[in-house]
C-alpha cells in the first residue's frame, strides 16, 4: 500500500473540493468549431439527433457556449433549446449565403426543408473568446408556417 503524505492528502482534498464546487461537470475542453459553417453544420446535426447538450455547446455568446457559461437557469435553457430543436429539425439543409459586412459577426442563411415546406433561416454567429464561432441568434420566425397555410 502506498503511503499518502500530507501534501498528497491536501492535493486530493483540493481536487475533490473543486469537483464538487463545479457541480461535478467536465469543463468544455474542445474549442468551438473554427468556422461559422462548421458551427452551423454541427448545430443542425445535433438538432436532428435530438442532442440538446450538443446544441448548448454550439450556442452562446462571445463569453462561451451556454453549455459551459450557464448564463440562464437550466429550465429556461432546456426550454429554449427544445423549441429550437423542434423548429429546426429538417429533412435536409444547405448554407445558401454568408453576410460578412460586420467584422464582429457573421450571418449565415440556411435553406431548410421540412416535409414539403422550404424556408430560409438566418443564423448569427459570433467569435468566442475561447476560439472558434458560436451561434448567438437564430431567426426562428422564418421557420413558422404561414398562418394561411394552416389547416
Amino acid at each position: 500500500m502506498v503511503a499518502v503524505t500530507f501534501s498528497h492528502r491536501h492535493l486530493v482534498i483540493s481536487a475533490l473540493f473543486l469537483t464538487v464546487a463545479c457541480g461535478g461537470r467536465r469543463a468544455n475542453l474542445q474549442p468551438s468549431p473554427a468556422t461559422p459553417d462548421q458551427t452551423v453544420e454541427r448545430f443542425l446535426a445535433a438538432v436532428n439527433a435530438s442532442d440538446v447538450d450538443g446544441m448548448a455547446m454550439l450556442w452562446g455568446t462571445r463569453d462561451g457556449p451556454e453549455g459551459v457559461t450557464h448564463t440562464m437557469n437550466e429550465t429556461v435553457r432546456l426550454q429554449r433549446l427544445t423549441i429550437m430543436q423542434h423548429m429546426l429539425k429538417s429533412d435536409n439543409h444547405s448554407i445558401t449565403g454568408t453576410d460578412i459586412t460586420d467584422p464582429s459577426k457573421r450571418v449565415l442563411t440556411v435553406s431548410m426543408t421540412q416535409n414539403n415546406r422550404r424556408f430560409s433561416i438566418p443564423f448569427t454567429l459570433v467569435p468566442s473568446r475561447g476560439g472558434g464561432w458560436l451561434i448567438n441568434a437564430i431567426g426562428l420566425d422564418a421557420a413558422m408556417p404561414d398562418a394561411g397555410a394552416r389547416p
